[in-house]
């Protein structure tokens, strides 16, 4: 690749690294074509991109947005960007890797800060940001109905109290 080729690419990358809300650089060797088609497909359908480049322009470009990795990269890696939802594509990628355990993050960055593997998992187990919308959304609803109940109950039995009272006076 030539020297200006190279620059290119990892302005690239800075750039959707600094569009990402989340990515995550993933091991993906050991998957079949179409085992990696499938998680393109399925990523891309919650918002996410995978792409594969060259560990030193990885490096390079995470140098130029200010993250140091503790080691180099080695291996095939991917980058795995998150551009609508911060967990959604990377929840694929893990589910993928629990069937096949073949594939597996490396490293993954959020609020350009680098998480290490194990941050990256404590980060998955996060709800989605549908999940927490819709349990947001729940939790404001259910004192509302509770509120709806109790006012419902309590004229059915001034109802029942004042028929019964009339009853009583015939």
């Amino acid at each position: 690749m030539a020297k200006t080729n190279k620059i290119e690419k990892v302005d690239q990358v800075v750039k959707e690294l600094q569009s990402a809300k989340s990515a995550a650089l993933i091991q993906y060797q050991g998957l079949t074509a179409g085992d990696v088609a499938n998680l393109r497909a399925k990523v891309k359908s919650n918002g996410g991109i995978i792409k594969v480049v060259k560990n030193t322009l990885i490096t390079r470009a995470l140098l130029k947005l200010g993250i140091n990795l503790p080691e180099t990269l080695t291996g095939p890696t991917a980058i795995a960007f998150s551009n609508s939802d911060e967990i959604a594509p990377l929840k694929d990628i893990d589910s993928i890797n629990k069937e096949k355990e073949k594939t597996s993050f490396k490293y993954g960055i959020y609020n350009q800060k680098l998480l290490l593997a194990t941050d990256l998992q404590k980060f998955l187990s996060l709800p989605s940001k549908t999940q927490l919308i819709a349990q947001f959304i729940g939790g404001l609803k259910n004192p509302l109905q509770r509120m709806v109940y109790a006012m419902r109950f309590n004229q059915q039995q001034l109802v029942m109290t004042l028929k019964a009272v009339a009853d009583k006076q015939k």
